[in-house]
């Protein structure tokens, strides 16, 4: 196979400050350049690498450019946007401190530590986070996932 990992994904939005601004203050992503495409948006940046596209919606240069999307709000098709992290309890203080509710879900069977949070627009973003005997749920526990072996499946 060629896929080597996630590129970009690309979230349209009648909030795009409102939605750029909970991406860069929450999970720490950079604005960054982005082409002179005709119609509002930003391209937020994890090191060098531009990994979420947010353009407004309600432009005919942006329909014209991408196509219509019947898709008003939440996730639409896409369940969720999932990024990996290094420092559980970092960000799960940082969550804190910025109020921003979110769900934790810990699977030792697959080594993960989960974080979910929602962005201004009703999406589910996911973090995940290696998985330690001395993790603490700081958020709303979820139910443990019970992770079958493959030949039992």
């Amino acid at each position: 196979m060629n896929i080597v990992g996630l590129d970009h994904f690309t979230i349209r939005t009648p909030k795009l400050a409102e939605t750029a601004a909970f991406f860069q203050d929450v999970l720490g992503l950079k604005q960054g350049w982005r082409p002179r495409f005709g119609f509002p948006g930003y391209w937020l940046y994890v090191a060098e690498k531009p990994v979420l596209h947010l353009v407004e919606v309600g432009s005919r240069a942006l329909d014209a450019y991408l196509g219509e999307s019947a898709a008003q709000f939440g996730s639409g098709r896409v369940d969720h946007l999932s990024f990996r992290g290094t420092d559980l309890a970092q960000m799960q203080q940082h969550l804190c401190r910025q109020k921003c509710e979110f769900r934790e879900r810990i699977v030792p069977e697959i080594g993960e530590h989960q974080l979910f949070i929602e962005d201004p627009n009703g999406i589910t973003v996911e973090m995940i986070f290696p998985y330690a005997r001395d993790n603490a749920v700081v958020g709303v526990a979820m139910e443990r996932l019970a992770i079958q072996p493959e030949d039992e499946v």
